[in-house]
């Protein structure tokens, strides 16, 4: 498996990425994936070390993972995991994870260069890991739409929430990094 390092590519040769913030549930854990162009140092020291918070809003096949880093405006992160590659799929558990935190893996990349600027590990609450996974498994049971109908969903669901924060209203759950 590839390492990640700080001051390095995220992929040895790629250099562009899309401007985006992509969630992820892989076969190695929860990650959150950053890519910024022209990073300000208050960017990056926000996602480094500033107070975090996370939402999930769950629409039709589609999870919105929402996150905020320090005073930086919310974002979304649209996820399936019927779109996650197979060979990286996982089912979460179907029993009760008790008191377990999630741990979610956060990677900031320059959009520009490829070069990750920031590598920090964060814990979720124990609710919010709850209401994550179990909304994951569900997903995961529900038949796959297709991917024009999974578009449509994202589309219809953007119209309805025209920002992130109006998206925030609808969330069933929030959490704090680090509870």
């Amino acid at each position: 498996m590839h390492r990640i390092h700080v001051g390095q590519p995220l992929v040895e040769g790629q250099t562009r990425w899309p401007e985006a913030g992509e969630f992820n549930l892989y076969d190695n854990g929860l990650e959150l994936r950053l890519f910024f162009r022209r990073l300000s140092k208050a960017e990056v020291r926000g996602v480094e070390q500033g107070e975090c918070r996370f939402a999930l809003v769950a629409e039709g096949d589609v999870l919105f993972f929402l996150y905020r880093f320090a005073d930086l405006p919310w974002s979304d992160a649209p996820y399936s995991w019927h779109m996650v590659p197979p060979d990286r799929r996982v089912l979460p558990a179907m029993q009760d994870t008790g008191e377990t935190r999630g741990l979610l893996h956060i990677i900031l990349t320059d959009a520009e260069t490829g070069i990750v600027q920031v590598l920090r590990t964060v814990t979720l609450s124990v609710d919010f890991t709850r209401a994550l996974l179990g909304a994951i498994r569900v997903q995961a049971s529900t038949p796959w739409c297709d991917q024009a109908a999974y578009d449509r969903q994202l589309v219809a669901a953007y119209e309805r929430f025209p920002t992130t924060e109006a998206m925030l209203a609808a969330a069933t759950v929030e959490t704090s990094g680090g509870e």
